[in-house]
């Protein structure tokens, strides 16, 4: 076990030391964009402070589960597990029972022994770990101001190994069940040092996000860059941001921010519903970096949000197309800063240019069956090794071997992460066309499920925007294409004209991709299955489908029966 790299709980310390009075963190909330702040001394207080009481609890190399609704808690007791040794396991808050199934599951198969929370449906909530009783610390109650000072005095930060574990940070799950990605202190260092070149983050940067901090790029772009980099990160709720989506550039231009994004369904969100007299006093020219990932990017998508703002001063550069995920912490490659965003035409559909890995992170094109590289411009699974690749799924030695320990064929020496996506390489570019288990095969074709998603989206005003999902169904030898969609609301009243919605689904499916579609389901909104962080849950869909649990929009006469 060796120990070369300066660790996040060196760096807590050190900024709450050099610069205690600098803002380290702003939470907005409402319409008059009142925020609250955590300078880098405030933060260093209460979380130190709490990590002692989670040292007094024994809670050092166990593993804690972070459950708050509050974004100022979780980034105070995220840190507080780094400063304490605890292995942070962070997780959304249960608004539903089913979130509240997942955070069972997720604490025996994490063997929690802790919960950190500020939630009341946690208060009493009956979940135990594999070894007892979990150690339940209500961040609303657990540290007092007044204690703060003297618990922190007493707490004596961790330092810890390079390979040593600091979080699980759970998947998704939008192909199968949630997966705990051990990343060690040295992932977390690694991945931020990427982030901060590829972006070129510096202490006068300022930074925005509207993301789940419990994710992977709101946790490691935003909270833990902001104190690898120095600068200040500011964030909005994404339930405030869905509702208001004006805010979020309302935010960028009064606070002078340089960097902000998120997935592509934020751009569109914004493009579509703001509306001019809500922005026409604002100025987006200091907007320097508009990162986009996290789901496929679409190329309309970043020429309807460039021409809609660009009167208020936003630049065709400043877009960002990024690719990463948990299994590499978050970054594998980005574009390079101040340049216009390449989109390749691949088989009739448009593919936006991912940019290029950066430090020693290195990406193969591989074909999944054979394992023999392909060669530039073929279309293959994206294979990545660097040290940002996390040390594999916790207590899943197989499936970490399959994954995390791919071997090319005639050279069993280099290990790489298989990402699951496809994708191929122009320039040194790379540019991500699918997910390897969304494909859809019929009669010896392949297609990708979000081409046909967005040309259905297309075909008709009254299909919800990102709301649909497309997959094959085997019946016997032949696969069947299904498309089920969410419509907007005010279409769930119009029952007369659905058959000409599911009509314009076939003729638009049709005409692009010369397929045919056997079934359109129409849902009700919000009725789409999704991961914690709103991506489409195609394998689930399908399930429900089969199993006929889809929440149907249902003709009047049916809602009696």
């Amino acid at each position: 076990m060796k120990r070369n790299l300066l660790s996040f709980p060196e760096i807590v310390l050190r900024r709450a030391q050099r610069q205690p009075a600098k803002i380290a963190y702003r939470f907005f909330r409402g319409p008059a964009l009142s925020f609250e702040t955590l300078t880098f001394h405030a933060l260093w207080e209460q979380a130190a402070g709490l990590a002692y009481l989670m040292q007094y609890h024994g809670l050092s190399n166990q593993r804690a589960l972070l459950v708050c609704k509050s974004q100022k808690n979780f980034v105070v007791a995220f840190f507080a597990c780094l400063l304490a040794g605890t292995v942070a396991v962070p997780t959304a808050p249960p608004r539903r029972q089913s979130l509240l199934s997942r955070l069972a599951l997720i604490v025996h198969d994490a063997q929690a022994q802790a919960i950190i929370f500020d939630c009341d449906e946690l208060q009493q909530a009956d979940l135990e770990s594999n070894r007892g009783a979990l150690v339940k610390l209500d961040m609303r109650f657990c540290v007092r101001s007044e204690d703060q000072a003297g618990f922190s005095a007493r707490c004596a930060p961790w330092l810890p190994t390079d390979e040593a574990p600091a979080l699980l940070q759970y998947t998704s799950g939008s192909t199968g069940n949630p997966k705990g990605v051990v990343i060690s202190h040295a992932n977390l260092m690694h991945n931020s040092a990427a982030i901060q070149d590829a972006m070129a983050i510096s202490e006068e940067s300022s930074v925005f996000g509207a993301l789940p901090l419990f994710h992977d790029m709101g946790l490691v772009g935003g909270v833990l860059q902001s104190m690898y980099s120095g600068c200040v990160t500011s964030f909005l709720s994404p339930a405030e941001f869905v509702q208001y989506p004006e805010r979020w550039l309302l935010i960028v231009s009064a606070f002078q921010v340089t960097i902000s994004g998120g997935p592509n369904f934020m751009y569109e969100l914004a493009a579509r519903a703001i509306k001019s007299e809500q922005v026409q006093d604002i100025d987006l020219s200091g907007w320097r970096v508009a990162f986009c990932g996290a789901e496929p990017i679409r190329a309309a998508t970043i020429s309807r949000f460039t021409q809609r703002f660009k009167e208020i001063g936003f630049k065709p550069e400043a877009f960002y197309p990024c690719y990463g995920m948990a299994e590499s912490t978050l970054f594998i490659t980005g574009s390079h800063v101040g340049t216009i965003p390449t989109v390749c035409n691949q088989e009739g559909a448009e593919v936006v240019g991912c940019g290029v890995p950066r430090h020693d992170t290195h990406i193969e094109i591989v074909d999944p069956d054979t394992l023999n590289r392909l060669p530039e411009g073929c279309i293959g699974e994206i294979w990545v090794r660097g040290s940002s690749v996390a040390q594999g799924y916790w207590m899943r030695p197989e499936l970490t071997r399959r994954t995390f320990q791919a071997c090319l064929l005639n050279d069993d020496t280099t290990h790489y992460l298989r990402t699951g996506d496809l994708g191929y390489l122009r320039n040194g570019e790379l540019y991500v066309s699918g997910r390897l288990k969304d494909l859809i095969i019929m009669n010896g074709r392949k297609y990708a499920p979000q081409d046909i998603e967005q040309e259905a989206e297309r075909s008709h005003c009254a299909l919800r925007q990102a709301g649909g999902a497309a997959f094959g169904v085997s019946e016997g030898t032949v696969e069947r294409l299904v498309i089920v969609f969410e419509l907007e609301r005010e279409w769930v009243r119009r029952h007369l004209e659905w058959p000409s919605i599911i009509s314009a689904i076939h003729l638009s499916i049709s005409t692009a991709h010369g397929v045919p579609v056997n079934d359109v389901v129409l849902i009700k909104p919000g009725a789409l299955p999704r991961t914690s962080s709103g991506k489409v849950r195609r394998t689930q869909c399908r399930l429900d489908y089969l199993a006929r649990r889809l929440d149907r929009a249902v003709l009047p006469q049916d809602q009696s029966r």
